[in-house]
């Protein structure tokens, strides 16, 4: 890289971060990133460079070599064990913890999805004994401190202001938008995820159901927020997103840590050609809130999406229900009123919250 290190003990200041791209469903693309996410990155001082989850082992490999972190996003994935998707993660997964071990740092954050699929990684659980059913769709939220938050390296020097109104549930600055969650007691279910993860704050669902929202990991610079820290600066496409100063400085907080760690890895491209050449800005984003409509069982549209590829078949995605309850046939229409059930009662419930505060 070509900025000096040397005063800061930073093995390079300008960071690319993988960013693992997911199925599209009806869209114009193989798979997609929200651009909120290379935004996040961005904003604190890093680059993006897409995975694509069907790479083959050998560019999955020399792509983590090239970068300094990864981002496992938020989506509408479903998290099989045995999904490429699942798979292409657990490779990246697997070589974050050999890379920190040999004391070469490489942080992973996940967020919503991504929060999932870190404890489905480290406890190898399907995510049909690991998650329950939350009443938290397009849900402005607290966060609840465990005692793990006051000494944990993201959170200790998280402004005071800012952990004051995180738990102040007239302000709700913290993004939830998620139809699954991780309940506590599932650390003592699990006891691998206890000896993996410190858990820094909970969250509740509007229905009292609490659930883990933050977590650290004890070893290695992995982080996973049920929330959603990169919402506020970046996503416009619905309207229960908090846009305050105090969200976005929360993100921000965030996004500076993760950054932050990256800069002590010493992963980098094999050449300057290279490192072009791996950047996400070769693909041109898409204002994708212009074409694509916000369905009811489609509740986390990307504002504007970097999409890769042409599609070569059926996508694997929200609608592959193929594994649901244990691998029987499902229902797909019952499924999909369901979901639309949940969202209207969702997006009810959040306008009955504002009108009671306004």
């Amino acid at each position: 890289m070509r900025s000096s290190t040397a005063a800061s003990g930073y093995k390079n200041t300008e960071p690319i971060i993988g960013i693992l791209t997911q199925p599209c469903t009806e869209c114009p693309g193989r798979s997609y990133i929200g651009a909120s996410y290379v935004k996040w990155v961005e904003a604190a001082g890093g680059r993006v460079a897409p995975i694509r989850f069907y790479a083959s082992d050998a560019e999955l490999h020399r792509l983590f070599k090239s970068v300094n972190g990864l981002v496992f996003a938020g989506g509408l994935t479903w998290l099989w064990l045995d999904s490429p998707y699942v798979i292409a993660a657990r490779k990246l997964f697997n070589w974050a913890v050999q890379a920190n071990e040999a004391g070469n740092p490489f942080p992973i954050h996940g967020t919503c999805l991504g929060h999932q699929l870190l404890h489905i990684l480290a406890a190898n659980v399907s995510r049909n004994d690991l998650l329950v059913e939350t009443d938290a769709v397009t849900q402005p939220s607290t966060l609840i401190f465990t005692a793990a938050a006051n000494t944990s390296r993201t959170l200790k020097d998280l402004p005071s202001d800012l952990v004051a109104k995180l738990q102040d549930d007239k302000l709700n600055i913290a993004m939830q938008n998620h139809e699954y969650g991780i309940p506590p007691h599932h650390y003592q279910r699990w006891p691998l995820l206890g000896e993996w993860f410190n858990v820094l704050t909970t969250s509740k669902d509007r229905k009292g159901l609490e659930y883990i929202s933050t977590v650290e990991a004890k070893k290695y610079p992995f982080t996973g927020t049920q929330w959603h820290p990169e919402k506020p600066t970046s996503e416009f496409g619905m309207i229960e997103v908090p846009h305050t100063l105090d969200a976005v400085r929360v993100g921000q907080h965030f996004a500076n840590r993760f950054v932050d760690t990256a800069r002590y890895s010493s992963h980098k491209p094999s050449s300057p050609e290279q490192e072009l050449a791996v950047l996400i800005y070769s693909t041109p984003p898409v204002f994708s809130a212009r074409f694509e409509t916000m369905a009811e069982d489609n509740y986390d549209g990307p504002y504007v999406t970097y999409y890769f590829d042409q599609k070569t078949k059926p996508p694997v995605g929200p609608e592959d229900d193929e594994h649901e309850g244990g691998g029987g046939t499902p229902d797909l229409a019952s499924r999909a009123t369901a979901s639309r059930s949940r969202m209207a009662a969702s997006r009810r419930a959040a306008a009955a919250h504002q009108t009671v505060l306004a």
